[in-house]
């Protein structure tokens, strides 16, 4: 067989050979359908996977949401907070050292060392999937579906609560170190001798690592254990830092014994004692020198058995409201204490300090307020907190029935609340004054005659009540002084004279006493009676106002007319009662001031005019005697008092 060599004959006669045609296949119609079901089945499984997923779960918690390591989807949030309670109750932390080892459980309300947040985890679990954006909604959905969505389970970590429980369980597993200390002895005849023991290195447990370990198993639910890591634990008070320090603890204890003393109690603190609490205390800044100071808590533990003979419990405070009146009221009281810190700051400076205190004197330790867990504040809706103002006058010399119906008086208006910008109305707020609310007659001088009159003696109420709204800084709307001087108003709480021109009168429908609470808070008024003193209490808010008022200022002095006599068959036959004393008439002004948080000064002069009044005295007489000659009502030219109609004795 030869070779062809390539060349313009084979060329043109590979050219000119006849082609070979390619032969189709036609695919089957069927094998097409098969491939379009398929695809179909596909595309419809995917839709169905993107429905199912892009569709929030009710109230529920979308697919594949976890809080920490705990599958939550698809629950509600009942269910989940109950997964992941269940799950909590179930947890512990185990810590092992040496041979020891204990439990910390996150669900021991008693230690506390940790508290997980489930509400807050929750709500972030429910939120997965529930944007505003639908399309951001679908997106969340699909990604917490497809890859899971981790939410954290917050928590707070008390190390401190975890350090004071480990310490107790790996107490005997560690061995702090000991600091030098000084080891003083003193004779009979109270010289000191003073050496310096040497300091001891120990081991203690290592709790930075300890934290960060807890943390983690915190973060996960880790049921992990933790070795608990031990380091050494070097003294801060070495042997050489104590030696310089020795005269100095002598010179200290040569200052004893001292005298301590709180509230009336003395205690002695002996040489001996001082000795037991001297240390050498580091200085916090590494480097620094030692210095000669008291063991703190060795003095805590000795004032600590002492102060509860000092110390006063606090009463918390209480507060009801019925109908509009508040039928409780008891402030808030604090109590007292040892400052135990300002205590020994106090015999720091009596052993170490300069100049040292004389041998006899005692040493004043301070006392502290201890505020009641319930404050007066908090104990009303009405931001009720403090004192603004208090009235008080005196009713020495009153007669039983006065006595009586001022009682019932102050008991009406006691529990008042006065909301701000409300005018308050005396009368309105006494209601009726008759038998029916418990008043009782007093005589009463009108036209010439004795008449018995219920609600004798109420202008105390009223004097009082102005009092208290001027000690208060209110603005007073009404008030009316008395026809004449009464001597119950011209006394001070105490029974002190301070003159006329401090008083208001009352009497059904009118005069009334009126003022306005412009403090912007409520007030409650209280009513307290000790003896022949009534107070009103105003209680509130301060503002910053500062009231003032000027003493009286008497002048035009008028003697009274003579007495006048009333003949009367209510007692026998030339007995005589006189219902009235006399008083001379005069004029009477005081300066009221209220200056404002802003500065503002507002002044009112308060002016009273009183006329003369004349004894009135009641003669017995005869019925059945004639009439003498002459005889009729005489005219003083004076009425009588409005004190609900001249109580008897004023």
């Amino acid at each position: 067989m030869t070779d062809l060599i390539p060349g313009p004959a084979n060329m043109l006669r590979a050219k000119s050979a006849p082609r070979r045609k390619k032969s189709k296949k036609r695919r089957s119609p069927v094998s097409l359908r098969m491939v379009a079901v398929f695809l179909l089945g596909v595309v419809s499984v995917g839709l169905g996977v993107f429905g199912f997923l892009a569709t929030a779960q009710g109230d529920g918690i979308a697919k594949g949401v976890r809080v920490n390591a705990v599958d939550l989807g698809g629950m509600s949030r009942l269910e989940a907070a109950r997964v992941l309670r269940d799950k909590i109750a179930a947890f512990r932390i185990t810590y092992v050292l040496a041979d020891s080892r204990t439990e910390i459980d996150p669900d021991d309300v008693g230690e506390r060392v940790v508290a997980y947040d489930v509400e807050k985890a929750l709500t972030g679990a429910l939120d997965v999937g529930r944007d505003v954006s639908s399309l951001r909604a679908v997106a969340e959905r699909l990604n917490a579906g497809v890859f899971g969505s981790r939410i954290d389970l917050p928590y707070t970590f008390d190390k401190k609560a975890l350090r004071k429980s480990l310490e107790q369980h790996f107490k005997s597993a560690t061995k702090p170190a000991r600091d030098a200390h000084f080891i003083i002895t003193i004779d009979a005849a109270g010289k000191p001798t003073v050496t310096v023991s040497a300091a001891q290195e120990g081991t203690a447990v290592d709790y930075d690592a300890v934290e960060a370990a807890t943390d983690d198993r915190l973060r996960d639910f880790s049921d992990l254990m933790v070795n608990v890591p031990v380091k050494k634990d070097r003294p801060a008070v070495e042997q050489k830092d104590l030696e310089p320090l020795v005269p100095a603890v002598a010179a200290a204890l040569a200052r004893a014994p001292l005298t301590l003393t709180a509230k009336g109690e003395v205690w002695t603190v002996s040489a001996r004692t001082a000795a037991d609490w001297l240390t050498g205390i580091a200085s916090a800044d590494p480097g620094g020198a030692v210095t000669l100071g008291l063991d703190h808590e060795k003095v805590e533990t000795y004032l600590a058995a002492r102060a509860s003979s000092v110390a006063v419990v606090p009463k918390n405070a209480s507060f009801e409201e019925k109908e509009g009146k508040v039928t409780v009221f008891e402030p808030g009281v604090d109590g007292e204490t040892l400052d135990v810190n300002g205590a020994i700051k106090v015999i720091e400076r009596a052993l170490f300090g300069e100049p040292a205190p004389s041998d006899d004197a005692a040493l004043e330790l301070p006392i502290v307020p201890v505020p009641p867990a319930v404050t007066t504040e908090s104990s009303n809706p009405y931001g009720i907190k403090e004192i603004i103002g208090v009235g008080a006058s005196n009713f020495m010399g009153s007669p039983k029935n006065r006595r009586h119906n001022i009682a019932v008086g102050a008991k009406s208006v006691d529990g008042t609340l006065i909301a701000p910008g409300e005018e308050f109305s005396l009368l309105k707020t006494l209601g009726d004054i008759d038998g029916s609310t418990g008043y009782l007659q007093e005589l009463v001088i009108k036209e010439n005659k004795t008449v018995p009159e219920y609600g004798g003696g109420l202008c105390q109420i009223g004097s009082t009540t102005f009092r208290a709204a001027l000690a208060s800084g209110l603005l007073v709307t009404e008030r009316r002084n008395h026809s004449y001087r009464v001597p119950y108003y011209e006394r001070d709480g105490d029974g002190n004279n301070i003159g006329p021109g401090k008083d208001a009168t009352i009497y059904s429908p009118a005069p009334d006493f009126k003022f306005k609470n412009d403090t912007g808070h409520h007030i409650l008024i209280k009513t307290l009676i000790t003896g022949n003193k009534l107070e009103f209490f105003f209680w509130g808010a301060k503002d910053g106002r500062v009231a003032e008022q000027t003493k009286s200022r008497v002048y035009n002095i008028v003697a009274p007319p003579p007495k006048q006599i009333i003949e009367t068959t209510d007692l026998p036959p030339g007995k005589e009662k006189c219902t009235e004393a006399a008083h001379v008439g005069s004029d009477a002004v005081f300066t009221y001031t209220v200056t404002y948080p802003d500065g503002t000064v507002k002044a009112v002069d308060f002016r009273s005019h009183y006329r003369p009044w004349r004894a009135i005295c009641l003669v017995g007489v005869d019925p059945n005697a004639p009439p003498p000659a002459g005889s009729g009502t005489p005219d003083d030219g004076a009425p009588p008092s409005s004190d609900a109609a001249g109580a008897t004795g004023d």
